[in-house]
């Protein structure tokens, strides 16, 4: 029997769970290992990675990477070990393998970077290397209040926080390190979507309900033309293109100055237990349909 297997942070997530289910239904058997139980080095010169249960990564046809933490730690290395015995081995197919192995850290600064520079529609943001530019730009900002501060890397929005003048700047940037955080406009927007995408396809969209550290128009839902969402439909498309990612789920919104969807966030390990549930799409078969042998 074909073999699946899924890392993850937590075997019984809602996302593991459901693409174990569809793999079994397309007829291979499915392993379930947590990143936090993957032990991994060098013996005799050889690299080791043990997923325990004596399972070998190269028993597998099939990968599917989730999120890599354990108790809110990065596992990344972990990740990239795994990702690049996979590569060597030249055996399974690995769902967004090609778009891990160019950009093993996707953070909102590197997706912003590469979306500008081939002219895809994103956010304005500021990023800084040091505390000085904190002083430089408190001396000559890039934008005016309110503001938006979030962290580089994605926390379900527990880490975007709005501020309103310098008093509060300073006391939500005591919270960050240097580099690991953005500043940002706080943009208008009428309509916020969270997009799938898999396999070069686009699922649809879902309407984001997180909307009170934007200016808009809370809870009023705005029908928008099908020219506007026939341009979302292709900026979701090319953002993923620009990544090599085969799954995605993407927040975009429609940005009222700029009379354009802008792409706020790019997540290759986003959860899709909501977008199944309103909308009906399985997303965890589709997923599965673009690794299978």
């Amino acid at each position: 029997m074909k073999k699946m297997l899924i890392l993850t942070r937590f075997v019984k997530e809602y996302e593991p769970v459901r693409l174990a289910e569809e793999g079994r239904k397309m007829g291979y058997e499915v392993d379930l290992v947590k990143y936090g139980q993957i032990s991994l080095g060098v013996s005799g010169g050889k690299v080791e990675i043990d997923l325990r249960k004596k399972r070998r990564l190269d028993d597998y046809e099939v990968v599917v990477m989730r999120a890599s933490s354990k108790k809110g730690s990065s596992m990344v290395g972990t990740k990239t070990a795994v990702l690049e015995m996979l590569k060597r081995d030249g055996r399974a197919k690995v769902l967004n393998g090609e778009s891990f192995e160019k950009f093993p850290l996707m953070g909102k600064l590197e997706q912003g970077l590469v979306l500008a520079k081939y002219g895809v529609s994103t956010v304005d943001f500021v990023s800084f290397g040091s505390k000085s530019g904190w002083e430089d730009f408190e001396e000559e900002p890039w934008f005016n209040f309110p503001m938006v501060v979030k962290g580089r890397f994605g926390s379900h929005g527990r880490a975007v926080k709005l501020v309103r003048d310098w008093d509060g700047f300073e006391e939500v940037m005591k919270g960050y390190k240097t580099g690991e955080v953005l500043v940002q406009p706080k943009l208008k927007i009428k309509q916020w979507y969270r997009c799938i995408v898999v396999g070069g396809k686009y699922l649809g969209e879902m309407r984001h309900r997180q909307k009170s550290k934007y200016e808009g128009e809370e809870g009023k839902l705005v029908k928008l033309s099908e020219k506007k969402m026939r341009r979302l439909r292709e900026l979701c498309l090319r953002a993923c293109e620009l990544f090599a990612i085969d799954y995605a789920g993407l927040d975009v919104a429609w940005d009222e100055e700029k009379q354009d969807w802008v792409v706020l966030e790019i997540n290759r390990t986003a959860q899709f237990k909501y977008f199944e549930k309103r909308t009906g799409v399985n997303v965890a078969a589709e997923m599965i349909k673009v690794v299978a042998m």
